[in-house]
């Protein structure tokens, strides 16, 4: 009998959504947003307590209270994602497809990150027991409902915006920054470091990628301004939160 032919495959996306990520030139509305949204993407990196740490080195009681304070959003990262990931759909909206297999990709790349933030909490003198039990202060709950709700009701767009862009990309930049204070704080304690290296060393990828998927999935001309918006309120809340963190 003969074998029967088999359709060409259209379900490479896993092997090829990288590529189909690679960057692209702005539209006019994506180049308008990024600059009108420098000053408070600058203002999470200007925030007082990453400068004090690269002048003055790692001040342990600041940051034991950023890792308490941040651990709730850092552990609900995935579900964020989780339930974007749900409202996609197989193909049938644009940029979808690709979107899809982003998500399910990073989700799985999120497995250890709580863990390893709890490891860099452990290596600056707190318990698990303490920073699993900790209630974060009101800045940074109302950064944690806030993604919350953009995830549930904003558009696929806006939770890549809020989400995946905004706090993503900033933490890759004040990462880099606090990263040798903080090498030469722990020396060789690797599990202490594993959190904040593999959000200092990894490139701009993640970020970048967010925003081809915006420019993929937004709707209209009202999804471009809530993304906006959402981009602007995620950074306005990331950069409360630190503020309040220097007591």
């Amino acid at each position: 009998m003969a074998e029967r032919s088999r359709p060409p495959s259209r379900t490479q996306h896993h092997r090829t959504v990288k590529r189909e990520l690679s960057e692209t030139p702005h539209p006019a509305w994506v180049e308008d947003m990024l600059g009108e949204l420098k000053p408070q993407w600058d203002a999470v990196t200007d925030s007082p307590v990453f400068a004090r740490t690269v002048d003055g080195g790692v001040d342990d009681e600041v940051w034991r209270r950023i890792v308490l304070e941040f651990f709730c959003v850092v552990e609900a990262f995935p579900k964020y994602m989780g339930v974007y990931l749900g409202r996609t759909t197989y193909g049938k909206a644009p940029g979808d497809l690709l979107a899809r297999d982003w998500l399910i990709g990073n989700i799985r790349t999120e497995a250890l990150h709580a863990q390893w933030f709890i490891d860099w909490g452990v290596g600056l003198g707190l318990t698990e027991d303490e920073i699993l039990d900790h209630r974060p202060s009101p800045e940074v709950a109302s950064l944690y409902e806030f993604l919350w709700s953009v995830s549930y009701r904003g558009s696929v767009a806006e939770a890549f915006g809020a989400v995946n862009y905004a706090i993503e990309g900033t933490t890759g930049d004040w990462t880099q920054l606090v990263m040798p204070a903080f090498r030469e704080r722990f020396g060789e304690d690797k599990y202490a470091l594993m959190w904040l290296a593999e959000h200092a060393e990894y490139d701009d990828a993640h970020p970048r990628e967010a925003l081809e998927l915006i420019k993929l999935t937004v709707r209209d001309a009202d999804d471009r301004a809530a993304v906006k918006e959402a981009v602007r309120r995620s950074l306005e809340l990331f950069r409360r939160g630190f503020d309040a963190c220097l007591g």
